[in-house]
């Protein structure tokens, strides 16, 4: 089971963005980045997945490129990130290697932390 949800969570990367599908997600998804980004409320759902995304916090769109995925258990995957995007002022190119801890149920993507 637990190699079945690192395909769910490596197929939620695929086109049409992290995370954002919903074929992959449930929609009561919560994605907390609240440890890395205290001020960044709970997301809930694709749709503010996507906001996210789009409009991220460092500046324009966020580029997300997994790197490791790893089965913890029977509900949860590790996978580490990279993510990129470019200042909205400077136009300098920001990078950041995180981890999220996924929690998948029923098939579906139930919950994605960031941690450090």
């Amino acid at each position: 089971m637990s190699q079945e949800n690192v395909e769910i969570v490596r197929s939620g990367f695929l086109d049409p963005g992290p995370l954002t599908d919903a074929a992959h997600v449930s929609p009561e998804a919560e994605f907390d980045f609240t440890d890395v980004y205290p001020d960044q409320p709970l997301l809930r759902g694709t749709e503010e997945m996507r906001r996210f995304r789009d409009g991220g916090l460092w500046g324009q769109s966020i580029h997300f490129e997994p790197e490791s995925y790893f089965d913890v258990d029977e509900e949860r995957v590790l996978l580490f990130v990279r993510a990129t995007s470019t200042g909205q002022v400077s136009g300098a190119p920001v990078e950041s290697r995180v981890a999220h801890e996924f929690t998948i149920r029923d098939g579906l993507i139930e919950k994605d932390e960031r941690i450090r």
